[in-house]
């Protein structure tokens, strides 16, 4: 499906009903969810036909964010997919705040923003995009694990001594483990499948697996020198 037009209406500064085609020509509106995605499109109604042409290249199909088309005042009118539109609505309607009365309006493009970007979250400053119903990333954290037992700390204390670069990089480690944590509490707030959250916990153990082994090496090898010097 791609944009080619809005529903024809004489309202100033409103968003409007976005109007989609598919290969064929068909004319078909969106229905959406609580978080502004695609959930079906069904085709135009005769008394729907009425609408103002445009276009879009973009492709919408069901699960991504529907388009946005907002028409503001003196033909400016503005119209994208809804994550990339709705910021420069939001600056048009601040921008002309002493011009037009536009407060019930920037509310709802405020209220629209929230629920476009419901589905993101921030994880070490990258923004992640979850679809709970359909899955489209594949996540993969290479953190380690937040807790050492006390004889490989003593093992590894050790080694740190004999070998400063090791004690760098452990100390990088150690630095990552709060945003391990953060990471983790972050992902078990987000609204997400089963199958997922199975591979995020999988990522997890093959995380902590690593830094197992990591440590595994390190202390082989603290012992090797250990005999040689004896």
């Amino acid at each position: 499906m791609k944009l080619v037009g809005y529903i024809n209406e004489k309202r100033e500064n409103s968003f409007r009903e976005p109007i989609y085609a598919d290969a064929k020509g068909i004319l078909y509106m969106h229905e959406i969810d609580n978080r502004h995605n695609i959930t079906s499109f069904k085709k135009l109604e005769p008394k729907d036909s009425d609408y103002i042409k445009l276009y879009l290249s973009k492709k919408f199909s069901v699960g991504s964010k529907a388009a946005l088309v907002f028409v503001g005042k003196e033909n400016y009118f503005h119209f994208d997919s809804a994550p990339n539109a709705i910021e420069e609505v939001i600056h048009y309607l601040n921008d002309h705040s002493d011009i037009y009365k536009v407060d019930g309006i920037l509310d709802q493009a405020m209220l629209l923003k929230n629920r476009i970007f419901s589905d993101h979250f921030v994880v070490d400053n990258f923004v992640v995009k979850m679809n709970p119903d359909e899955e489209q990333i594949v996540l993969s954290f290479d953190f380690p694990a937040a807790k050492k037992d006390s004889a490989s700390r003593t093992e590894a204390t050790k080694s740190e001594k004999s070998n400063p670069s090791l004690q760098k990089d452990l100390a990088l480690k150690d630095d990552k483990e709060a945003i391990f944590t953060n990471a983790i509490k972050q992902l078990n707030s987000v609204d997400m499948n089963f199958e997922l959250k199975l591979k995020l916990r999988a990522e997890e153990r093959r995380s902590k697996l690593k830094t197992f082994n990591y440590q595994f090496k390190l202390n082989q090898t603290a012992t090797r020198r250990k005999k040689n010097i004896e």
